[in-house]
């Protein structure tokens, strides 16, 4: 398991170089302002760290969301949130934009994992944002 933080995601089946086994950044929505940068972890048991993504996870697959499991929250934390961008879109080669691919936030601080497929059926309380293509999900 790699730290969350400064690390963003690589869509594709190809190797994303960098992103080890992060797929996300987790932002947290902490209870005070200056509160110490924590030590969670992401992970997914679909893919290694620094290895490819799967295409099933991408617009060249099914296009569901890998299961993702993480730990460390500060006990500070009210909720969490979730974004997953992509920072090499349109084209790894030249890139253009960091491009939002999803967005779910209000997750419950004792949510520490979501199941393969949770972009189509979130968690109990938890809430989607628009992405970059102007929907949820």
């Amino acid at each position: 398991m790699h730290s969350v933080a400064g690390e963003l995601l690589g869509v594709g089946p190809r190797r994303v170089a960098g992103l080890g086994v992060v797929l996300a950044t987790i932002v947290l929505a902490l209870s005070q302002a200056g509160a110490k940068e924590s030590s969670m972890q992401i992970s997914s048991s679909s893919f290694t760290a620094q290895g490819s993504i799967p295409s099933k996870y991408t617009c060249e697959g099914s296009d569901t969301s890998p299961p993702l499991a993480w730990s460390g929250a500060p006990s500070s934390a009210k909720s969490l949130a979730l974004i997953v961008d992509d920072p090499d879109a349109p084209d790894p080669a030249a890139p253009k934009m960091t491009w939002v691919h999803w967005v779910l936030y209000n997750l419950p601080t004792q949510t520490t994992a979501l199941a393969e497929g949770a972009s189509k059926s979130t968690p109990a309380g938890a809430r989607d944002g628009l992405n970059d293509w102007k929907r949820p999900g």
